[in-house]
């Protein structure tokens, strides 16, 4: 139910931003199948959504002139922290992006036809997402909003990093250049280049003891890419991890 009703919204939007879009495109941009964005089609009309269907090689589905689904009160911040909650990246509870995350969340429901209102109701009183771990109290990230600040905009920032392992226990400040955040398992990791070191180096961010905000801006290489980044990273950790072992 859930995973329809969010293909169910992204169609709306995308009928909203795009105006005109194809099945086959839709089907793309969804990660699903034609049929399936047919079905989802059919559901939005029978509740009323009046969308209009065009055959040949330059049509595709639209809204009926005039009729808006009244998506345009979500902004750019709005989008963005959608986006990052449905490739799973959780603010922490009481964060500055936790609250933000609450608010989308209100701006998207009050634009939805009130037939998919009742679905939302139901999904937040049977599913509840609980990021604890057992037996382990976490302490919460005290930097999370400044780090994905400092992301955003490309800002350096000046960290106190406690770095520990079998053979060092120390900490260091540093200035670094934030690339990417990463979340793996519920802990978040910062790519960045270090000055200090002239590389790029992966820092966890619950071992950042402080941390701020310079007034200064880099450009990030053009070769980079995070996901490239991490995948090769975590490769090298694994293995490094498994050699000490022997």
């Amino acid at each position: 139910m859930i995973m329809r009703l969010n293909r169910l919204i992204a169609i709306l939007l995308l009928l909203e931003s795009r105006g005109q879009i194809k099945a086959r495109e839709l089907a793309q941009a969804l990660e699903t199948s034609e049929r399936t964005v047919y079905r989802d089609i059919e559901t939005l009309c029978q509740a009323g959504v009046p969308i209009v269907a065009l055959s040949g090689p330059t049509g595709g589905f639209s809204l009926m002139e005039g009729y808006a689904v009244n998506m345009n009160n979500l902004d750019c911040d709005d989008v963005v922290s959608l986006y990052l909650s449905g490739i799973g990246i959780h603010p922490s509870k009481y964060s500055s992006s936790s609250i933000d995350l609450k608010k989308s969340m209100l701006k998207l429901e009050k634009s939805l036809p009130p037939e998919y209102l009742k679905d939302i109701a139901i999904a937040r009183e049977r599913f509840f997402f609980d990021p604890e771990i057992w037996w382990q109290e976490r302490d919460p990230l005290r930097y999370q909003d400044l780090l994905r600040q400092a992301v955003w905009h490309s800002s350096k920032v000046r960290i106190s990093y406690h770095k520990k392992s079998l053979s060092h226990d120390e900490t260091s400040v540093r200035v670094v250049r934030p690339y990417g955040l990463v979340v793996k398992n519920m802990d978040w990791y910062l790519a960045a280049y270090c000055e200090t070191a002239q590389a790029i180096r992966v820092f966890r961010c619950d071992r950042i003891l402080e941390a701020e905000l310079l007034h200064q801006t880099f450009e990030i290489p053009q070769d980079f890419d995070l996901e490239t980044f991490w995948t090769g990273w975590k490769e090298e950790f694994v293995k490094i991890s498994k050699e000490m072992r022997i």
